[in-house]
């Protein structure tokens, strides 16, 4: 995989693989001067919501749940959406991004403010199985409890959970992978060798390069996993799980540009 072919297609289309989400492609994010994390939450309500299942504020803003993807198929995006719905009108605050996407969405944090305590929208969804972890393109994740609320509701088929469309794949099964191309996966699988280049970081789970699966790390995000012990060393040999936009490139292959999208499956989880 890390041979000269390889390098010359990934100069000429690497903006596709490391970026395109289902039906829509963009660049990643540029450094933003400060964490979405901290933003300052302000008052609003759902007034409705796009075609696309955005959320329209009543302040005029089009929003996305941050760190979540709806269901891309029925009936679980017709719940989904119902579950949304219901929530219009409701008093809400809004933790939002500094700048939009290239669609003009801010992505947003949500608590209600009707209930006895401050009730989060992401995390309501994920309880339900309605709705998957996703860091998307945010340049950083910030509700890295999804993934144990996640992993409660798919231990519980909870949702969408009970379908085996959403179920993690495993990395060893490349006609089925093959079959799920342009759509957002979960894949299970053992790390079984690592190649890292100046630009980017390969991680290999096969040893047929046109056939098997591989994920690629961008510099700057396999230099913050470093930081964090989450190298070569911590992932060799280590069985994980990963998720992303499943792309065509020889075999298949996706991209990590959020650390906390990979998850250790054996030894306890990565460090932070």
């Amino acid at each position: 995989m890390m041979g000269s072919t390889l390098r010359i297609f990934l100069s000429a289309s690497l903006g596709i693989v490391l970026t395109v989400p289902a039906g829509r492609a963009q660049p990643v994010a540029p450094t933003r001067p400060r964490t979405d994390c901290t933003a300052e939450a302000q008052p609003d309500r759902l007034q409705s919501l796009s075609h696309e299942g955005d959320l329209v504020l009543a302040s005029g803003r089009l929003a996305k749940l941050a760190g979540i993807r709806l269901p891309d198929g029925a009936p679980y995006r017709e719940q989904a959406i119902s579950w949304l719905q219901v929530r219009m009108g409701e008093a809400i605050l809004v933790q939002a991004a500094v700048s939009p996407d290239r669609w003009n969405r801010i992505s947003v944090r949500i608590r209600s403010l009707d209930k006895t305590s401050p009730f989060d929208w992401s995390h309501g969804l994920i309880e339900a199985g309605l709705a998957i972890t996703d860091a998307g393109l945010d340049e950083t994740f910030c509700q890295s409890e999804l993934l144990a609320l996640e992993s409660t509701a798919r231990e519980r088929r909870l949702g969408l959970w009970a379908d085996d469309r959403y179920k993690p794949m495993d990395v060893n099964q490349p006609e089925r992978l093959r079959d799920r191309v342009g759509s957002f996966v979960l894949v299970e699988g053992r790390v079984r060798s690592i190649g890292e280049r100046k630009q980017r970081t390969y991680l290999n789970f096969g040893g047929l390069w046109a056939e098997d699966f591989t994920i690629i790390i961008p510099r700057k995000t396999w230099k913050q996993m470093s930081d964090r012990g989450m190298g070569a060393e911590a992932l060799k040999g280590q069985r994980i799980r990963a998720r992303g936009i499943l792309q065509p490139w020889q075999g298949t292959v996706f991209s990590i540009v959020i650390p906390d999208m990979i998850e250790r499956l054996e030894g306890g989880r990565l460090p932070r």
